[in-house]
C-alpha cells in the first residue's frame, strides 16, 4: 500500500474506501500545494473542480460585500467545493488557504468522465455530495431553529446575526432554494402578537 493511500486512508471521510477507489482518486486527481492567503475558488466564478484538503486549512468566507464574513474553516479530510462536480453554477463562496496547504483537485471533467464509465469512485462522490448537501441543510435548519425560538422567547423580536443570515443563504443558495418564497409557518407556541403564517 503506498503512502499516499495510507495518508488518505487516515480521513473519516475516506474510511470506507477501498484501496483501489483511493488509488482511483489519487490517480484522477491532482495534488496541489498553495501557500498561506491563496484564494483557491473565488466566490461567483464558474465552479469546475473540488478539492479534498490533505494538510493545513482553509477558509470559506463570503466576500461579495464588506466586510467579509467568515463561514468556515476546514482541514485536513475535508471536502470543499464538491457541488461544483453537479452543477455548472457560480461558486457560492470564496475559499483561501487559512495556511500553507495541499489539496487533492478532482476536475469536474474527470468526475463526468469517471460516472460515464460507471467508476465506484464516481459513486463514492455522488454519495459525498449528497452527504455534504443534508449536511449544510440541517445545519442551516438548526440555526433558523433556533433564531426563530429566540424570536419567540423575546418581547423585541431578536434580529439574526450577519453570520447566521450569510451561513442560511449560503447553504439555501447551494441547493437552489429561494428564501423569499417559503411560506412562514404559524407556530402556536409564539405569543399573540408575535404569531404570523
Amino acid at each position: 500500500m503506498s503512502d499516499d493511500i495510507l495518508e488518505l486512508r487516515s480521513f473519516p471521510s475516506l474510511k470506507d474506501f477501498t484501496d483501489r477507489e483511493l488509488a482511483m482518486l489519487i490517480s484522477a486527481s491532482e495534488r496541489r500545494e498553495h501557500p498561506k492567503g491563496r484564494v483557491l475558488f473565488k466566490q461567483g466564478s464558474r465552479g469546475s473542480s473540488s478539492i479534498l484538503v490533505v494538510r493545513g486549512e482553509v477558509d470559506v468566507v463570503l466576500d461579495a460585500h464588506a466586510p467579509e464574513r467568515h463561514l468556515a474553516t476546514m482541514g485536513p479530510g475535508s471536502f470543499v467545493g464538491q457541488i461544483a462536480l453537479v452543477d455548472k453554477g457560480p461558486r457560492s463562496a470564496t475559499v483561501r488557504a487559512r495556511t500553507d496547504v495541499v489539496v487533492i483537485e478532482l476536475l469536474r471533467d474527470t468526475f463526468e468522465g469517471l460516472l460515464k464509465a460507471r467508476s465506484p469512485l464516481a459513486l463514492r462522490f455522488q454519495e459525498l455530495i449528497a452527504v455534504a448537501g443534508i449536511r449544510q441543510h440541517r445545519a442551516a435548519v438548526r440555526r433558523l431553529t433556533a433564531l426563530a425560538a429566540e424570536r419567540n422567547r423575546a418581547v423585541n423580536p431578536v434580529k439574526p446575526t450577519d453570520e447566521t443570515l450569510a451561513y442560511i443563504q449560503t447553504a439555501a443558495s447551494e441547493w437552489g432554494l429561494d428564501l423569499d418564497a417559503i411560506e412562514v409557518v404559524q407556530d402556536e407556541t409564539a405569543p399573540k402578537g408575535m404569531r404570523r403564517g
